[in-house]
């Protein structure tokens, strides 16, 4: 078997009368196939001092040969004796068929975290008669999302000190066992415990799926491996809804999180047993030994403050953007001021504390201020926002106007999926050929601008033709985004902020969403109860169907519904859709505009490892 051992290059610490400092650099081991290659993953100063070099690394190194040399100016120096050989400067790449097997390993995790986003959203009705909570309903789907967005930018981070594998075991364990609790839930208050605890898994296993395949994949090869979670992530999110809806009508809802647990025991089996992927750790190999950071020293790595605070700034954040459309509040009401304004004044004092505080933050400040990572993370926020609108408020319209079940009404998303695995393979492949991504991507976003606003001209006699035109062309434009944006981010930074900056544009993703989501729940239904009023004045005996039809539009299609009051009910709903469907406009060009400061970044053929490695090795 042939090897390439990790350790330290060459690199001379001055005497200042003080403990002598040097580089020692945090390796990552990646098997692939029948070698194993190491890939360095950034660098962390410590003290050359034995006992002080002992206690940072919780390690042994009485065993690393130092020698003293003199230079020109006299001033005495110690050397780490290391050859270059001792370290790769290129990591070698999986064979065809084990990469295959980590992707399809990684989008089946992927599909089981996406999926349980929306899996819940045809089943709220009945679970809330089930346990007498119909207020509570719309937590089903915001504890999961909320915990899930909250903790994703940490995520990176952890895996950057634990090491890949270790932190999506622990998210893809969580989330398990956050599926048992909503599967034996006994009440409404369980049940959302149960989503709040599977959310926090997800951060872990949709933040390092992605992470994963960049660390396996070179930047040029990148794009059509994307490609496929980018399709897993959709698709889910329009099979969420039929298979809820299929549970909850012919089996139980509890057989939506009953499902997770056999898919999830695979998953992390083979995770175990299949999945080779880097593994961090501190090596120092002088062919006498290797020094391995311990447990205790990689926790004290952790921005505790920093993880703290971000997550319960984010968690007040969001809080108050989804408090309107969950409890009817204003956007002016105290509880929404008081947590948007609480979200904000704690993240501030986070990215203080990245600032000043924090030795080894959870997400380096650096990261915005590179031009491509800055970008794409505005553009990503806004993206998330056309992904999920139209997978919400479609089905609505085809309730509304067909009467369709939720899922017929999902099936006539396909349009729009399809639209995404088209460009989302294509611009993948195309990226791989030649090597650039700007043009697709400045293409792409302005063909979704204008999917979107095509979006805006259907009403109650529009064609199925021209539905599914509009999805389809929204859904092309969408699909060309959604990895080059991670290509983008990722070919910006070093290796050793890969995971980070991946991270960083997922949450800006998820965040999107839920922002676009709160400006359209409240756009619709303000627009909705308003004109309905002058309808519940004139037909002032059926109160209680208007009211209803409010959150249940299906119900003006009794038998003993007027068809004068359908009528001027469906009309009620387009005129406000067709608000939604204009408001889904700015989203689209503001994330095209976004794309156009995009610098053009060569995207390597080959891994590659941290930079300040390989000047190390070279000398430099």
């Amino acid at each position: 078997m042939a090897s390439s051992q990790p350790g330290i290059s060459d690199r001379t610490a001055h005497d200042n009368g003080d403990a002598y400092s040097s580089h020692i650099y945090l390796c990552d081991t990646v098997s692939s196939g029948s070698s194993d290659v190491s890939e360095t993953r950034g660098s962390q100063y410590i003290s050359k001092d034995n006992a002080l070099f002992d206690k940072q690394l919780g390690a042994d190194t009485s065993s690393i040969i130092v020698e003293e040399s003199t230079t020109s100016n006299g001033n005495t120096t110690e050397v780490l004796k290391s050859k270059a050989s001792d370290i790769s400067l290129v990591s070698s790449e999986m064979h065809l068929g084990r990469l295959l097997l980590t992707v399809v390993i990684l989008g089946l995790a992927m599909f089981i975290a996406a999926i349980d986003q929306t899996i819940v959203a045809t089943a709220t009705v009945r679970i809330s008669e089930e346990f007498e909570s119909l207020s509570l309903a719309p937590w089903l789907a915001n504890a999961y999302l909320l915990s899930s967005t909250a903790l994703q930018p940490s995520t990176g981070r952890l895996s950057d000190i634990f090491g890949r594998t270790p932190i999506l075991l622990m998210g893809l364990g969580v989330f398990a066992v956050g599926s048992l609790i909503c599967a034996v839930a006994q009440s409404m208050g369980m049940l959302l415990a149960g989503r709040a605890v599977a959310g926090i898994g997800s951060a872990g296993i949709i933040g390092l799926t992605l992470v994963i395949v960049a660390d396996i994949v070179p930047l040029r090869k990148r794009g059509p491996f994307m490609a496929v979670f980018s399709l897993v992530f959709s698709a889910s999110s329009v099979l969420g809804p039929l298979l809820g809806g299929v549970f909850a009508d012919h089996v139980s809802w509890r057989w939506i999180f009953w499902l997770s647990e056999p898919i999830t025991g695979v998953v992390i089996i083979a995770v175990l047993f299949l999945l080779r992927v880097p593994t961090g750790k501190v090596a120092v190999n002088n062919n006498v030994g290797t020094v391995t950071l311990s447990v205790w020293a990689r926790l004290r790595r952790i921005d505790y403050l920093g993880m703290v605070l971000l997550v319960g700034g984010l968690l007040a954040l969001l809080l108050g953007m989804t408090l309107p459309s969950t409890t009817g509040r204003a956007w002016r009401s105290p509880h929404v001021v008081l947590c948007l304004v609480l979200g904000s004044i704690v993240l501030a004092a986070f990215f203080f504390v990245e600032w000043r505080v924090a030795k080894d933050p959870i997400v380096p400040l650096r990261l915005f201020r590179i031009r491509n990572v800055a970008s794409m993370m505005a553009a990503s926020f806004f993206m998330g926002a056309c992904l999920f609108m139209p997978i919400y408020y479609v089905p609505v319209y085809y309730n509304v106007v067909e009467n369709t079940s939720s899922t017929i009404a999902g099936i006539y998303l396909l349009p729009f999926v399809i639209g995404i695995t088209i460009t989302s393979i294509s611009s993948g492949m195309l990226v791989m050929k030649y090597g650039i991504y700007r043009p697709f991507m400045w293409g792409g976003t302005a063909v979704c601008a204008v999917g979107l606003g095509l979006l805006s001209l259907l009403d109650k006699d529009s064609g199925l033709a021209a539905r599914i035109c509009y999805l389809l062309i929204a859904g092309l434009g969408v699909g060309s985004f959604i990895q080059l944006s991670l290509i983008a981010g990722q070919a910006a930074v070093d290796p050793k902020d890969m995971a980070s900056t991946t991270a960083v544009l997922t949450f800006f993703r998820s965040i999107g969403s839920v922002f676009g989501m709160a400006i359209m729940q409240t756009i619709m239904y303000t627009t909705l109860r308003s004109t309905m009023e002058p309808i519940d004045k004139r037909y002032h005996i059926h109160h209680a169907l208007i009211n209803a039809s409010l959150n249940n539009p299906s119900l003006i299609y009794d038998h003993e519904v007027p068809e004068a009051l359908r009528q001027e009910i469906i009309d009620a709903y387009m005129h406000s859709l067709h608000l939604v469907f204009l408001a889904m406009i700015p989203f689209g060009v503001l994330m095209f505009i976004c794309t156009l400061p995009i610098q053009h970044k060569e995207l390597a053929r080959r891994l590659q490892p941290d930079p300040e490695t390989a000047a190390a090795v070279a000398g430099v």
